[in-house]
């Protein structure tokens, strides 16, 4: 008598079927696609981080450049031997991360996918490209409108009586804390599509919220923005305020349709 085989107790099929070859993923087998789907992404990481690291050098010029915007002779300095490795390698790694994030994106996504209908397939991949898409749009705001201003601002606070004398490590956190956090900020519009997805919300109730919006959305805006001056801060919040209502597009996309009330029986 043949054994029986084992399969995984919480595993969710696909709307219609089963798994690969028309059996159910085994448990071990669930956790080897897991294990591939890592290594991709580590793999990712690595390849990341060694070419960011070659080019460490070209990548923190393309960071200082906005600082040079209105002063040319910007730059920085090192308080330590080893600060300069220490810049290296932490840019290394950032890049890494960032130019693998599609990757780890899609990979984790590939691992959720086989547990969807076809319908929520066709909404999450879609939504992949989204999240990379409105992230790298974030950075790039940040990058060719927050940072510049931001530095005009903070690097001629002083005036004559102040030279800035600012260390490679402070200004590589500060530069990438605001594209990082700005790019974050920039997929409200796939957080509020998602939440209507899962009807948690709404487009009719995040319409009505928007009084509230404002002031949730200058908060983010003060957090991220590293000066305390109004301006900056609309220069964040602006763009945010107005995607709170693509957000509420993308609810009124995607939430699911409401199921009209049963007729009410007439007595006889």
């Amino acid at each position: 008598m043949a054994a029986e085989t084992l399969h995984d107790p919480m595993a969710v099929h696909p709307a219609g079927g089963e798994y690969h070859g028309g059996a159910e993923m085994t448990l071990l087998e669930h956790l080897k696609e897991l294990r591939n789907r890592v290594m991709v992404c580590a793999a990712a990481i690595l390849l990341g981080t060694i070419a960011s690291f070659v080019f460490w050098q070209d990548i923190l010029g393309w960071l200082i450049a906005p600082a040079r915007a209105d002063h040319p002779d910007f730059t920085l300095i090192a308080n330590s031997p080893t600060e300069s490795i220490g810049i290296a390698i932490k840019i290394g790694l950032y890049g890494g991360l960032t130019f693998a994030s599609p990757i780890i994106i899609f990979e984790l996504l590939a691992f959720i996918v086989p547990g969807l209908t076809g319908k929520e397939k066709r909404v999450l991949f879609p939504g992949m490209f989204a999240v990379v898409g409105f992230l790298l749009l974030g950075m790039a705001f940040a990058y060719w409108i927050i940072l510049p201003r931001s530095l005009g601002f903070l690097l001629d606070f002083g005036g004559d009586e102040i030279t800035p004398l600012i260390r490679g490590q402070e200004y590589l956190s500060f530069a990438t804390r605001i594209i990082f956090w700005v790019g974050v900020a920039f997929e409200l519009p796939v957080v509020l599509g998602l939440a209507a997805r899962l009807g948690l919300v709404r487009a009719r109730q995040l319409l009505g919220f928007w009084r509230y919006a404002v002031i949730i959305i200058f908060i983010i805006a003060a957090v991220i923005t590293p000066t305390p001056d109004p301006y900056n801060q609309s220069l964040v919040a602006g763009p945010l305020f107005f995607l709170y209502f693509v957000g509420i597009f993308f609810a009124l996309i995607l939430q699911p349709k409401k199921k009209a009330p049963p007729a009410a029986s007439q007595e006889s």
